[in-house]
């Protein structure tokens, strides 16, 4: 259903992919179901790498959409995690 689970802020000077890391720890501590993650193309490098080595999880990462001319797209959430 795509519902939030956790919420965290963070400073400016931390990159998604690491802060995707302990937003992923504190989800997986408070909700151990959780098998997968998808996220946007921001999060892949480290946060992919993290899943893999602690959790042994794999990222699915979406691709930027790369339209043929100027256009709105479509939002999307930056990430959320998937229950299994």
């Amino acid at each position: 259903m795509g519902n939030l689970l956790v919420v965290k802020v963070h400073a400016a000077n931390i990159h998604d992919t690491k802060s995707g890391c302990y937003i992923y720890q504190d989800t997986k501590q408070k909700f151990e179901s959780i098998k997968g993650v998808c996220a946007d193309a921001g999060y892949r490098g480290t946060f992919v790498e993290f899943a893999k080595t602690k959790y042994g999880e794999n990222v699915e990462i979406s691709e930027k959409i790369k339209p043929k001319k100027w256009e709105i797209l479509p939002k999307r959430w930056c990430v959320y995690f998937c229950l299994a």
